[in-house]
Order: C-alpha cells, then structure tokens, then sequence
C-alpha cells in the first residue's frame, strides 16, 4: 500500500509538470507566439512565449488572479475572451486570424536622388505599472530611413497623450523625483530586413515555417511564416532565463523579456524589409527600482505602428524631429485620426484596456 501510494503522488505530480497550454491558429493550427493575457479589468498578466505556450509563472498568475475573465490579444487574431474558470480545464486554446486577402506591396525607389523612405504611420503605445495602465500615447508618426545607411529618424504630426495621476513615480521625495518612460513612438528593429536576419541567426526551415535559431546554442529565438497574404515574423531578444541588467543614474533596470511581431506583405520571405513593412509590435518587461529601494515595480510596455503610406523624399523634409520612446506631455491634433486607421491589421485596443484608459487616464492638454 506504501508503495502504491507514493506511485499516485508521484503519477500526479508527473501529470501536472507535464500538462501544456498553448494557443493556436483556429485555421492553419500553428502555434502562437507572445500572446498577452488581460484581466477584464485591463491588467497584463503575462505574455505566452516564443512557442505560443503558457510558462509556469504565467499560469499560476492566472490562478492567483481574481480577474473572472481573460482576454488573449494578439495584433494578427481577433480578441478572445475566456471565462477565468475554464482556464485549468483546456490545453488548447484557438483564436481566429483577421488576414484574408491582402494585395502585396512592395516599393521600390524610382529615381537615383530619393534619399529616404519615408512610412506615415499611426503608432500607439501603452506602458503598464505593477499590472495597471500608467502612459498611454499614439498618434501619426513619419519615419525617414536612409536608403543608404538605413538609420531611421522620427516626426510626429498629430498625437494624443494620457496619464494616470494615481501612479507614483519610481521614487518622490520631496523635490526628488525618478520617472521610468518608455512611452512613444519605437525605433524599427533593424531585423526588419532578411539579410540582417539571416547574418545574425541560424534559419531551420520546415514545411510550414523558418525556425529562427541562435548561432551560439542553437535555441529557438522565433519564426518566419510566409503565405500568399504576406511574411510574419516572430523573434525573442530577451528572455526570463538570461534577463539583462542594466545599472545609473539612482536606477537598478532589468529587462526580461524583449519581442518583436511584425507582418510584411512581401509573400516571399527573403524579400521583406520596411518597403514592404504594414505592421510593427514591440513587447518588453522590466523590474525597476531606485538604488536604495528593497521592492522591484514591475513596468511592462508595448509599441504598434500601423503603416498608412509610402513616399520617397529627397531629403529629411521635416522642421524638426523627435526622439523614440519619448513621452509627450501634452496632445495635439486637429483631427480626430485615431476614428479611422487604415491598416487592414488594425484592431481596436482590447476592451478592458479602452474601458481601464477612460476611467483612469486623463488626457494631458
């Protein structure tokens, strides 16, 4: 009977290392990657890994949580909302893609004097505190790339920008004060383009898709999916296990987890690069804390860029550029650009992060 017994406890404990939980395409059935998962109050819980699974501390933060619902939100798929207590009882969850046809579109300068591309944009951002919304900011953003060295510069035509008051600073004391922003307009990942792609990582291709490798350990970084809509690119910079710490100026910054997803309507993968870019998403998580401070805050950021238009320029035509990821401290626009983006990857934000906005974000004017 002894034995017997320590053989249940040993079969159980087994089945609950072993039991996975991913998300997958509702069509092609592929895995997928960096998922965010929200409370239905507009919290980020966590974000699923390169391999659209659920990592242990993700999912027993989900059943510490006491959020009744979760929303799964994904650039590519439409918005999936679950009930909390399903949660434990399915291994597989499917959300529906929101790509059917897509003309392909990839320009090319046609006179020698055009310096730069220039990709009209509409970008919006969120940074996150201790699982609460602290920045929002988006707006219409031009980025000039050298066609030549391909560095990137940035102007924002119109923007909004909102504040959650409630939120404290990384550290105030008295006329002391820390900020941690990361919100704003983000610089487009040089990866962006296959032959810094491939230079930099090992491909593995299968009948589906190109696993992208690491040349030090081989280990999974991301993915290249291509079909007749277009190229969809996944990649993992850094992760939870090889964290990197970073250290001035009062602030200890450790960086977990750094992705990227981005979609290119070129149908063959070896051609995309930002002429051919519609979407851009950046993820990163951080723990902070000010020098003396015992405690970590937990700041979690995202960045979308839309591509709305593609012109050359001769030169950088603007009077006055900005910064990447640097918060505005104040709206401005004549319009309401936000009502209308025309990107066929367009989705609104997921609705407990629109309804967390209203009630608790003020709009800086």
């Amino acid at each position: 009977m002894k034995y017997k017994f320590i053989a249940i406890i040993y079969l159980f404990t087994l089945n609950s290392f072993v039991f996975s939980q991913e998300i997958r395409d509702q069509l092609s059935n592929e895995k997928i990657s960096f998922v965010e998962i929200y409370s239905d109050k507009g919290d980020l819980i966590g974000v699923t890994n390169v391999g659209g699974v659920f990592p242990i501390d993700l999912k027993n933060k989900i059943k510490s949580s006491k959020t009744e619902k979760l929303a799964f939100v994904n650039s590519f798929f439409e918005t999936e909302i679950i009930e909390t207590k399903d949660f434990n009882d399915r291994a597989v969850f499917k959300m529906n893609p929101i790509i059917n046809e897509l003309k392909e579109v990839v320009i090319s300068p046609n006179k020698d004097k055009n310096q730069y591309l220039v990709l009209k944009t509409y970008v919006r951002s969120l940074q996150i505190n201790n699982g609460k919304i602290h920045y929002f900011m988006d707006g219409i953003v031009e980025y000039y790339i050298s066609l030549k060295t391909k560095k990137v510069k940035i102007k924002f035509i119109s923007n909004r920008s909102f504040e959650n008051k409630s939120i404290k600073q990384l550290k105030e004391k008295g006329l002391t004060k820390i900020f941690f922003q990361i919100t704003g307009a983000p610089m487009l990942n040089e990866f962006l383009n296959y032959n810094n792609l491939i230079e930099n990582y090992n491909f593995q291709k299968t009948d589906l898709e190109i696993k992208i490798t690491s040349k030090d350990d081989n280990s999974v970084k991301g993915n290249l999916f291509t079909n007749k809509n277009g190229t969809n690119l996944s990649l993992g910079f850094i992760t939870n296990d090889k964290p990197k710490v970073m250290k001035g100026l009062g602030i200890e910054n450790i960086l977990e987890n750094y992705n990227i997803n981005s979609f290119f309507s070129a149908s063959n993968s070896e051609e995309f690069g930002f002429n051919a870019l519609m979407y851009f998403k950046e993820t990163r998580n951080y723990k902070i804390k000010a020098k003396k401070d015992i405690e970590y805050q937990k700041v979690d950021v995202t960045h979308e860029v839309f591509v709305l238009d593609y012109r050359f320029s001769e030169e950088i035509d603007a009077k006055k550029l900005d910064q990447n990821y640097s918060f505005t401290k104040s709206s401005s626009y004549s319009e309401e650009y936000w009502e209308k983006v025309n990107n066929v990857l367009f989705q609104p934000l997921a609705e407990p992060i629109e309804l967390f906005i209203k009630e608790n974000l003020i709009e800086l004017k």
